[in-house]
């Protein structure tokens, strides 16, 4: 079974996976083969034990799991989506690459999970935020700039984070995004988020490639030689957990929902465009491979639905 899940996660490595993604495999498959093992199939055993049973089983200590924080929860269908996704993978795997004899990978049971609602930054919301950037600090000029091109590009904030000079032309207001797979697409900056990164960008004297750094100059490394984690000084680039405190910091001042996320910029972006554009257009901007996706981003609120409900009342009884 080991050994399954370890030819399992070399492939997708070899398929071009990100590490993320092969990381998350292995939590939740190495979750999957600790249960096998507490219940008569040893994980150093044959791939062949991993029966039904064992798996309906699992899906069923799954759905009975508590968060953890909060012991009288359960995690959500969400979350036991990922961990039977892992499972399916790699049932998929054994039959159809490795001619295992293990059940078919439909034998794992998809959740059903509704449809979530999409939060997205309105324009007004957007002004308030950057209203709330405290005047006169040493980082004002890139955490404005960071909040304007992340609302302008529509970027992930994995993207974001990882968006080097190179991949910028603040003359043609241009960015090269590399998002998920990646996969290379074009976007754009506003010309108040180009304005706002060129005043932030000239005050650098760094010569890191990462259009937005980090305060710390000292990180613990991995040092490959031995293993160790070692603390190095140098210009890092802005992690993702530091944009996500700064919004969610900047959304508290500004009076703000709670639940405020820099995936709200990408949101809001993606409406914008396809209220005015249309729903291509705005998949275009997403790197979406389905526009079935993009409009889970794009749907209109109810005060916008009944807008458009009067005004078709309105040009009928016209004409």
């Amino acid at each position: 079974m080991a050994g399954l899940v370890a030819d399992y996660l070399q492939y997708l490595a070899l398929a071009g996976r990100s590490g993320r993604t092969i990381g998350n495999y292995r939590q939740y498959l190495s979750n999957f083969t600790g249960f096998a093992d507490r219940n008569g199939a040893p994980a150093s055993g044959s791939a062949n034990n991993i029966t039904r049973d064992l798996i309906a089983a699992y899906q069923v200590a799954l759905s009975r799991r508590a968060q953890p924080h909060d012991p009288d929860a359960r995690i959500s269908l969400a979350t036991r989506n990922l961990y039977a996704v892992a499972l399916r993978g790699l049932l998929r795997h054994g039959v159809t690459r490795l001619k295992l004899d293990v059940p078919a990978p439909d034998t794992v049971v998809l959740a059903k999970v509704g449809e979530k609602t999409m939060r997205r930054m309105e324009v007004e919301d957007f002004a308030r935020l950057l209203e709330a950037l405290p005047k006169g600090t040493p980082q004002e000029l890139r955490d404005r700039a960071l909040l304007e091109v992340l609302f302008a590009t529509g970027c992930r904030l994995s993207e974001l984070c990882g968006l080097t000079r190179r991949r910028v032309n603040l003359k043609t207001r241009e960015v090269e995004v590399l998002g998920k797979g990646k996969k290379v697409r074009g976007t754009f900056l506003t010309q108040r988020a180009a304005d706002a990164l060129a005043a932030y960008l000239a005050t650098r004297k760094d010569s890191s490639p990462f259009v937005f750094v980090s305060r710390q100059t000292v990180r613990h490394v991995l040092d490959l030689n031995t293993g160790v984690r070692e603390p190095r000084k140098g210009v890092y680039p802005l992690a993702p957990r530091t944009v996500q405190a700064l919004v969610e910091h900047l959304g508290m001042r500004a009076g703000l929902p709670d639940d405020l996320s820099p995936h709200w910029f990408r949101h809001g972006r993606l409406t914008i465009i396809a209220r005015h554009a249309g729903l291509l257009a705005a998949q275009e901007l997403a790197g979406h491979a389905s526009p079935n996706t993009t409009r889970r981003y794009t749907r209109i609120t109810s005060a916008e639905l009944k807008g458009h409900f009067d005004e078709a009342e309105r040009k009928e009884r016209a004409d």
